[in-house]
C-alpha cells in the first residue's frame, strides 16, 4: 500500500509540474487575447518549458537524492549518441509519412490553423524563443520529467520495465492535449522511453526529441518550399521513405547492440 501511495504521489508531481507550467504559459499568453501572438506568448511558452522541471528537482533536493541519478543524466558513448541521431532521422521520415496518412482519415480541424500562426512569429525576437523552446528548452525539460524521472521510477518500483515505458508514454501522450496526434506521440514516447532504458540515459531520448522537435518546427516555417522536395503524389517520396527506413533500422540495431556502453 505504502508503495502504491508513493506512486501516486508521484504521478501528481508529474501532473503539477505540467499544470503549473501550462498555467504559466497561459498566463502570459493572456497578453495577447484577442490578436496577433506577440513576444508575452513566446516568452510564456519559454519560460513555462523552463519551469516543467523545476518541481521534480525541487522535490529531489528535499528528499537528498542525487538529482543526475534520479533523472538519469548518465554518460553514454559518442556511437550510442550519434546512432541515437541516426535513428531520430529515420523516425522523422517515417512519423511524417503516418501523420499524412492519419490526417487522411481524420483531417485536421481549421482551429489548427491557429497553432501554425503562434508557429510563424513576424518578430526575429520571437523566432529566436520560439525555436530555443520548442527545439531546445522543451526536449530537455519533457525528457528530464518522463523518461529520466517519471518512467525510472515507474522502472524501479513496478520491476518491469515495459509496463514502466507504456505507461510513461501513455502520460506523456495525454499531457500535450493534441487528440488528433495522441496516437503518433504516444508511439514516438514509447521509442523515447526505450532509448532511455536500453542507454540508461536521457542523453539519447533528449537528441531524438530534438531532432523531431527541431524538424516538425523548419517543415512548418518553409513548408511550401520543403513540400516540392520531399512530396509525391501527396506523400513522402518512396525514396526518402527507404532512407529513413533504413536510418530508422540502422540506429535501432545499433543502439540495441551497444546498450549503454560508455
Amino acid at each position: 500500500m505504502k508503495q502504491n501511495q508513493s506512486t501516486w504521489q508521484i504521478f501528481l508531481v508529474v501532473l503539477f509540474s505540467v499544470l503549473s507550467a501550462l498555467i504559466i504559459g497561459t498566463a502570459l499568453g493572456s497578453i495577447d487575447y484577442g490578436g496577433n501572438p506577440s513576444i508575452s506568448t513566446y516568452l510564456g511558452m519559454f519560460l513555462a518549458q523552463f519551469f516543467i522541471v523545476v518541481p521534480v528537482i525541487l522535490l529531489l533536493k528535499k528528499n537528498n537524492l542525487n538529482i543526475a541519478k534520479s533523472l538519469r543524466i548518465n554518460k553514454v558513448s559518442k556511437k550510442v549518441l550519434f546512432y541515437s541521431f541516426i535513428l531520430s532521422i529515420g523516425a522523422v521520415v517515417i512519423s511524417d509519412e503516418i501523420n499524412i496518412l492519419f490526417e487522411m482519415i481524420l483531417p485536421l480541424p481549421d482551429s489548427f490553423s491557429q497553432l501554425e500562426d503562434i508557429l510563424r512569429p513576424d518578430e526575429l525576437i520571437s523566432f529566436v524563443l520560439l525555436s530555443l523552446t520548442i527545439v531546445i528548452i522543451a526536449p530537455i525539460g519533457e525528457e528530464l520529467l518522463f523518461r529520466g524521472f517519471l518512467q525510472h521510477y515507474l522502472e524501479n518500483t513496478w520491476k518491469d520495465v515495459t509496463r514502466a515505458i507504456l505507461v510513461s508514454s501513455l502520460f506523456f501522450a495525454f499531457i500535450h492535449f493534441n487528440p488528433y496526434w495522441i496516437i503518433q506521440i504516444y508511439l514516438l514516447g514509447i521509442l523515447l522511453g526505450y532509448l532511455a532504458w536500453k542507454t540508461q540515459s536521457v542523453l539519447p531520448s533528449i537528441i531524438f526529441h530534438i531532432c523531431i522537435n527541431g524538424t516538425s518546427l523548419f517543415l512548418t516555417t518553409f513548408d511550401d518550399f520543403v513540400e516540392r522536395i520531399i512530396l509525391w503524389n501527396g506523400h513522402i517520396h518512396p525514396i526518402i521513405i527507404l532512407f529513413g527506413i533504413i536510418a530508422f533500422s540502422f540506429g535501432f540495431k545499433n543502439i540495441h547492440t551497444s546498450g549503454a556502453k560508455v
